[in-house]
């Protein structure tokens, strides 16, 4: 029997005051929803191809669908995510794909690419657990191998420099936790100039 994969993101309704407030403090509410908006079709666009996977998009809030009606056309379902902290929402969306390896992923990293996806799949036939590191202490990808359930993360000290250690305590066994890429993410106005001063020309 064929084994499915599945691929979660979660995303925010790219409202102001919604999404990026830390970087929305240093360049402004506009500027940080229009960047999370492209960011977000950015993603969405990479990993729109014919993909082995079952591709999930989670947003919130509800009542939030239309925003996102472009990504139906790459056959992603989309649903609501639950309500709790990240680690209750991110349970509750792996238990409600069905079976088989998941990986989930934000959706406020740049360059992230269908390579890295692919490889985290491949990773979850060695280890239980992965997760892709950010530069922060946090982290922007998590996978868990088919039957491994996620454990219970009241303890986790969410968007602080901890969150990745916490996490990974929650599973209690590490030796059999993998790793993908360390990302970059852009929480402040240092990053987001810092990220396009890279992409201009010269």
């Amino acid at each position: 029997m064929r084994t499915n994969l599945n691929l979660i993101i979660f995303a925010k309704a790219p409202k102001m005051g919604i999404v990026k407030r830390r970087l929305a403090k240093d360049i402004g509410h506009t500027k940080a929803t229009f960047w999370y908006r492209s960011q977000v079709d950015n993603l969405i666009k990479r990993l729109n191809r014919k993909l082995p996977w079952r591709k999930y998009l989670f947003i919130t809030p509800r009542n939030s669908k239309k925003l996102f009606k472009h990504c139906a056309k790459g056959n992603w379902l989309i649903k609501y995510q639950s309500e709790g902290h990240l680690g209750e929402r991110m349970a509750d969306a792996m238990g409600r794909v069905g079976n088989g390896p998941c990986v989930l992923i934000g959706s406020d990293i740049p360059n992230v690419k269908y390579e890295y996806i692919k490889f985290a799949f491949k990773e979850l036939g060695r280890s239980k657990v992965i997760f892709g590191p950010s530069n922060d202490g946090g982290y922007w990808l998590i996978g868990v191998a088919g039957g491994q359930k996620m454990p219970k993360m009241n303890d986790v000290r969410w968007s602080t420099q901890y969150a990745l250690t916490d996490t990974i305590r929650c599973f209690n066994q590490p030796e059999q936790i993998g790793y993908v890429q360390t990302m970059k993410d852009i929480d402040n106005g240092d990053d987001f100039y810092r990220l396009n001063s890279r992409r201009s020309p010269g």
